[in-house]
């Protein structure tokens, strides 16, 4: 199941424990219902910033849907401080450079990266 599909029913399970019809609920976060459909099924990815406001409206913390996630499994080896070698080495060898100007661009570099990564 997907983490979109968990957080939409969490939000569909607290909509009914608060005897709140999708109509009521999207009225008070500003969103039509049909959107507020979406969120629930799965089908349309929502932001924290909206999570926040369903939170807000059914009156329970943000952490409730966060709870509903599976956790992930790292396969990688975990050392020293809750890092993988891989990561313990990418930061030994960050600490080593001294110009900030190197670290920020690296960085914006990573993020980058990211970025593409994720649009795939």
């Amino acid at each position: 199941m997907t983490k979109r599909k968990n957080i939409g029913e969490t939000i569909k399970k607290y909509r009914h424990a608060a005897n709140m019809s999708q109509m009521v609920l999207a009225e008070k976060i500003g969103i039509s219902y049909q959107q507020l459909q979406k969120y629930e099924k799965g089908i349309n990815n929502i932001s924290v910033y909206r999570l926040q406001q369903i939170s807000d409206a059914l009156k329970i913390p943000i952490s409730n849907f966060l709870e509903s996630l599976e956790s992930e499994k790292v396969s990688e080896e975990i050392g020293e401080y809750g890092l993988s070698k891989e990561e313990k080495k990418l930061l030994d060898l960050f600490r080593r450079i001294d110009n900030k100007d190197i670290r920020r661009g690296l960085l914006l570099e990573l993020k980058g990266i990211v970025g593409l990564i994720k649009k795939k």
